[in-house]
């Protein structure tokens, strides 16, 4: 059972590996910037967090230009 494990487990790898190597050789033909993925989990989970007060932030502007511009004097 631990054999198969690993073989499936690597296979998956591998097919993984392949994908990434060909994003990556993709963006380098067409010379554009290739971004390494940020590793650590803190870093990405506070960016995560920024990331969505920013949206939530953005929403409310949304919500409160589109009150401003319906408002029609009265009430």
């Amino acid at each position: 059972m631990e054999t198969i494990s690993i073989i499936v487990s690597v296979g998956i790898m591998n097919i993984l590996c392949f994908f990434i190597g060909a994003r990556v050789g993709q963006k380098v033909v067409n010379k554009e910037e290739v971004k390494l993925p940020n590793i650590n989990p803190i870093t990405a989970v506070k960016e995560y967090e920024a990331k969505k007060e920013i949206e939530k932030a953005d929403e409310q502007y949304k919500k409160d230009l589109e009150a401003i511009n319906n408002y029609n004097g009265y009430l």
